[in-house]
């Protein structure tokens, strides 16, 4: 559903501003959200949860499959 809202959006703002203009805009958005994620601390700590997670699931026995010829 986000690709035609996008669509909807970029579409006249291109045609009325240009399109270097939508570039422009949409590239200062993506640095402005990665700049706003180094300040929330769910985001930061993302990997060293992963991390916790995958040391869980590898303290599990391995399971082994047995696949019969025919």
């Amino acid at each position: 559903m986000m690709a035609p809202l996008g669509m909807a959006i970029a579409g006249p703002v291109a045609d009325a501003l240009g399109v270097q203009f939508w570039f422009v805009m949409a590239g200062m958005a993506c640095v402005l959200m990665a700049v706003a994620a180094f300040f929330i601390p769910t985001l930061m700590n993302l990997e060293d949860a992963n991390g916790e997670q995958r040391a869980e699931v590898g303290a599990l026995a391995p399971v082994t499959v047995a696949v019969k010829a025919e």
